[in-house]
């Protein structure tokens, strides 16, 4: 039976059942003195709770997915990885004091950023390169990454969980790509809500509009930075991957390039509904209709596992669909889940991809 089978959950729930209706049964039985007494409690309190455990982390990995299998949860598997490209070669009000984040080497900080666009105001963390302020920038201006984290999550999973910032040096350091600007905003506005990163509607946050044009306003007037699009890119992980896959499809005015780790290219709203599925915002919101029927100037990467339900269907066929000005490199993992585990490990790929292009290439 797979990790992920229904029925190995329902037997974990019934063995969990069983063991702790026969604990309560047999324990008058088990209450008496005595080594031999005291080793049975002991071992059948240890067996109720194990019983239990497992059937918990059964219920919890069906639900997000972070185990694909018994190989994938003992770290026995070996993950095979494909890369596919798709399509043509065409594309291309008061505010709070920043406050620097310990550690980090004094490069990140924490901002508030105003929403004049969007009438919704949340906190993002800006990453500097290296030397910033010290050192001349570049002609133009640095180019900028917009990241997005995953749900539940907080702007400092790309530094803890993702180790972006060593990442990031190594790919400058190596000469893959420009030193850049990297700002992550906050996608849970208000706290705990699964925004999906959509405009909600009246008297609701309006977050993409907050993400693709209050928050690229905010860096553009504070940091020295490009303007261009072709040198503004967005990096995501899980519902953050498809955040960045909003962005850069609905705004390539604004976004050239988008990196998915674990994302998907259709709406995925969950119990929160600020609009119907088959509504016209809703039906905006289908990046893979969107490729298929006008395919914006941009470029994306996406990793996905073929055993990640929540990320590859709708990777697979975004890749599919995508054709003329859009194009796409699919990396695929054969094994797997959905986790940040087995994402950090690919972000130097994915950034020297982003550093073949013009806009983020760095200086010869």
């Amino acid at each position: 039976m797979g990790l992920d089978d229904p029925l190995t959950r329902w037997i974990a729930i019934g063995v969990a059942v069983v063991a702790t209706v026969a604990l309560v049964v047999c324990w008058r039985g088990l209450a008496r003195r005595g080594f031999l007494a005291v080793l049975g409690r002991s071992v059948a309190l240890l067996g109720v709770n194990v019983s239990v455990l497992t059937a918990v982390f059964l219920v919890v990995n069906a639900q997000f997915g972070l185990f694909s299998d018994w190989a994938d949860l003992l770290g026995t598997q070996q993950v095979v990885t494909t890369t596919q490209a798709s399509g043509s070669a065409t594309a291309q009000a008061s505010e709070a004091a920043p406050v620097r984040l310990d550690g980090y080497d004094g490069r990140v900080w924490r901002v508030q950023v105003p929403g004049p666009r969007s009438a919704t105001t949340a906190e993002a963390l800006v990453v500097l390169p290296t030397g910033y302020g010290t050192t001349p920038a570049p002609a133009g201006g640095y180019p900028v990454i917009e990241a997005f984290h995953g749900y539940p999550g907080t702007p400092e999973q790309w530094l803890d969980a993702m180790h972006l910032l060593p990442s990031l040096d190594a790919a400058v350091t190596a000469h893959q790509l420009a030193a850049s600007v990297v700002v992550i905003p906050t996608l849970e506005v208000p706290a705990g809500r699964d925004t999906e990163c959509v405009d909600a509607g009246a008297g609701q946050p309006a977050l993409e509009t907050w993400l693709s044009q209050d928050v690229p306003d905010y860096v553009e007037q504070h940091y020295a930075v490009s303007r261009q699009a072709r040198s503004w890119a967005t990096l995501g992980l899980s519902m953050g991957g498809w955040c960045a896959n909003e962005m850069t499809m609905l705004h390539p005015d604004r976004f050239s390039a988008a990196i998915a780790f674990g994302g998907y290219s259709r709406l995925d709203l969950g119990s929160w509904k600020p609009f119907s599925a088959d509504s016209p915002p809703a039906k905006r919101y289908d990046l893979v209709a969107l490729a298929r029927q006008d395919p914006p100037p941009v470029r994306l990467w996406a990793l996905a596992s073929k055993e990640d339900g929540l990320s590859w269907p709708s990777t697979q066929a975004l890749a599919s669909a995508v054709h003329g000005s859009t194009t796409m490199t699919l990396v695929t993992q054969q094994q797997g889940g959905h986790r940040t585990s087995i994402w950090a490990g690919i972000v130097p790929q994915a950034l020297t991809w982003l550093g073949s292009a013009p806009g983020f290439a760095p200086a010869t």
